[in-house]
């Protein structure tokens, strides 16, 4: 009863949160972590960086994507259109959008090569299906596919068990909410086989209307290792048809009904306001991945990862028109990529030289499925095809060497090439034939130095270049406008403290910007919002940390970060959008007993503003989110969970976009609860 009555104490006033520092080492890698390591930050690595382990990523909501399960991470703020955890969503690290974090999984860019984002609900529960993520703020450790210019996120898939085993996990709850995990292992069989499959299903119906999501995701792994040979086999499948939420709405509609969408309302013949039951997204994606890790010696490791993705869908929506008419806009995509790495490792020395190169094939097209008015309708010939094809070829060389036992120094020079070519029309009828070439040369450089119980300091400066996307290329073509790559110079200066009860980090940031690509709020003579490469912008912060554990029942951890983020447009500073110059965010777990914990998160999210006009009528109103969580282990195979998202029921947006005086927002589910059975054999 005393825990209890502490618990609740500390509960209550809690306001902030954090990640712990990790304290990864080089000697502590295995031969099946080697290829990720290649783009992975260690202890002694001068960057920022937070990581998750897969107990840490099971213990969060089942509704939660993997971005809104990165929200706890210093200077994330995770937001999902639909409104709860499931469905479209996407993170922001220090204020930069989702298309300037970098993702690699298993080494491999996974990026979309044409919008350099990350579509996270094509494999919706990826999360449950990692080893492991780390995240680096800043441009961090060079890495594979499109820039990191503001973080990049490294993802190992799981690592077979050495003993057989199962597991199920059937979880169900507010709007409509079913989800189904399921993963079979067989452990290391003898020789060195193993073997391994993890199957997901959900199901809602979303906070706002149209938000229902049918989703489908699958790893299956098949490997071989004898200890200083690794040949593995990944299929990583995603399927998912969601209904369309992107399109946000006004402040009018948002006063009067909350859960509000227009996508699919049209007004039929009777003057009756009616919604097409087909506004929907639909995509399917596979990943084929071969993997060969081999010891050459005692300090020499090669690893090699081949990839093939193929994805192809479409989205079908209705327009209300003079005429209406539903049209759905397809893409498929093939996707081939190759990365090698040499590691080289002494007592004092990490060495690793990267090569990889990735092609990428896309192909965009138009339908009008139906016509109003017209009984007799047969398919009818594009509107619009163009074609896309993207080669990336970089190589990089890292050196950590360690200069006596406190001082540890850090060399990193990449090398980039891209080559990109488009064809055909556009959607509105624009030309596309286009060829671009860039090369980026992105050198990083570092220092650290360890005072023994006293922590550690570190600096880093680091150069990174970023190509325009397709939708700024096709948007310079229309508007008859350039767009130009994109550079960043980030310093890194911070210390970091742990003992065995207390840890702590401090990091200051300055992220100097040259050519930042944004919407300055002009319009083309026909209406067109036009983006610009704008000579000066920066990102200059604070980064807090803290993790504290008084005793083996209970454990705090808190996160602060404190920024300025600043745009030089016509003469003045302005602030850049959706960037927050305070987030702060905290977890208090309590371990009641070997059966009962009890874990409490807050976020805290500053005011934003929507674009980069400073416009006081274009803003986000700060907010503060709670969630509870317990869970109750019966034995060590049954156990059961309850998470409880927004426990105070405040009505807050996280999200929302602006397009001249049009402003669309993202209202966000209140008080909401999932359930979870977890079966383990």
């Amino acid at each position: 009863m005393k825990r209890l009555l502490i618990a609740a104490a500390v509960i209550l006033p809690l306001v902030c949160v954090g990640q712990n520092v990790p304290q990864n080492d080089f000697t502590n890698q295995t031969i099946d972590s080697t290829v990720v390591t290649a783009t992975r930050a260690s202890a002694r690595t001068p960057v920022s960086y937070s990581e998750m382990g897969s107990e840490q990523i099971a213990a969060t909501s089942p509704l939660n994507s993997l971005p809104m399960t990165l929200s706890l991470m210093p200077s994330v703020v995770s937001t999902n259109e639909g409104g709860t955890g499931l469905g479209y969503s996407k993170f922001r690290v220090r204020g930069s959008d989702p298309t300037r974090t970098n993702v690699t999984i298993n080494g491999i860019a996974l990026n979309d090569a044409e919008s350099q984002e990350v579509f996270w609900v094509n494999i919706a529960s990826v999360g449950s299906m990692l080893n492991s993520a780390q995240l680096q703020r800043g441009v961090g450790t060079s890495t594979v596919g499109s820039g990191a210019f503001g973080a990049s996120l490294n993802m190992q898939t799981a690592l077979p068990g050495s003993e057989p085993s199962a597991s199920v996990d059937l979880s169900g709850g507010s709007f409509k909410t079913n989800l189904v995990n399921a993963a079979v292992s067989t452990g290391r069989l003898p020789g060195g086989f193993a073997f391994d499959v993890k199957y997901n299903y959900g199901t809602t119906e979303g906070y706002i209307r149209n938000a229902w999501v049918d989703l489908n995701s699958m790893l299956a792994s098949a490997s071989w290792n004898d200890g200083s040979n690794l040949l593995k086999f990944n299929f990583l499948h995603g399927s998912q048809h969601s209904g369309i939420t992107w399109e946000g709405i006004s402040a009018e509609q948002m006063a009067k009904d909350r859960r509000y969408n227009p996508a699919g309302e049209y007004v039929d013949s009777q003057g009756r306001v009616c919604y097409y039951d087909n506004d929907s997204d639909n995509y399917l994606q596979n990943h084929y991945q071969l993997i060969h890790v081999g010891h050459l010696s005692d300090r020499l490791t090669l690893s090699t990862t081949l990839n093939y993705t193929d994805g192809e869908g479409y989205y079908e929506a209705y327009k209300d028109k003079k005429v209406d008419y539903i049209n759905r806009k397809s893409s498929t995509a093939d996707y081939y990529a190759g990365a090698s790495n040499l590691k080289y490792r002494d007592s004092k020395t990490e060495a690793i030289f990267n090569l990889a190169y990735s092609r990428y094939y896309g192909f965009h097209y138009g339908n009008v499925i139906w016509r109003q008015g017209q009984v007799d309708y047969g398919p009818e010939a594009p509107w619009y095809e163009n074609n896309s094809v993207k080669g990336d070829f970089s190589t990089f060389l890292r050196v950590e060497r360690r200069m006596h036992d406190r001082f540890n120094v850090y060399a990193d020079i990449q090398f980039r090439h891209i080559g990109y070519d488009m064809s055909g029309l556009d959607d509105d009828g624009t030309k596309l034939d286009h060829l671009y070439k860039w090369n980026f040369l992105n050198p990083k450089a570092g220092a650290s130095y360890d005072f023994g119980n006293a922590g550690t300091v570190y600096g880093s400066v680091a150069i990174g270049h970023k190509e325009p996307s397709r939708a700024d290329l096709k948007d310079a073509v229309a508007n008859d406008t350039k767009v130009y790559p994109e550079m960043m110079a980030d310093y890194e200066f911070g210390y970091r403290y742990a003992s065995a009860a207390f840890s702590a980090s401090a990091n200051v940031y300055l992220m100097e910007y040259d050519n930042q690509l944004v919407t300055t709020g002009r319009f083309t003579p026909s209406g067109y919002l036009i983006k610009e490469n704008v000579k000066r912008s920066y990102r200059r912060g604070l980064e807090l940390v803290a993790a504290y554990q008084p005793a083996g029942w209970v454990k705090l951890d808190a996160n602060a970060t404190f920024s300025t983020n600043k745009i030089v447009l016509d003469g003045g500073l302005k602030d850049l959008a959706l960037s927050p110059s305070a987030i702060a965010s905290g977890v208090a777990t309590f371990r009641i007993s070997k059966r009962l914990e009890l874990a409490t998160t807050v976020k805290f999210v500053g005011r934003q503003y929507i674009d980069n006009t400073g416009s006081e009528n274009k803003t986000l109103p700060r907010y503060t989110v709670v969630s509870q969580s317990a869970s109750f282990s019966f034995n060590k195979n049954v156990k059961i969970a309850i998470f409880v998202d927004n426990l105070l029921n405040k009505m807050y947006v996280a999200d929302a976009w602006a397009y001249g005086d049009d402003v669309g927002y993202y209202p966000q589910a209140p008080r909401n609860a999932m359930f979870r059975l977890s079966f383990a054999f």
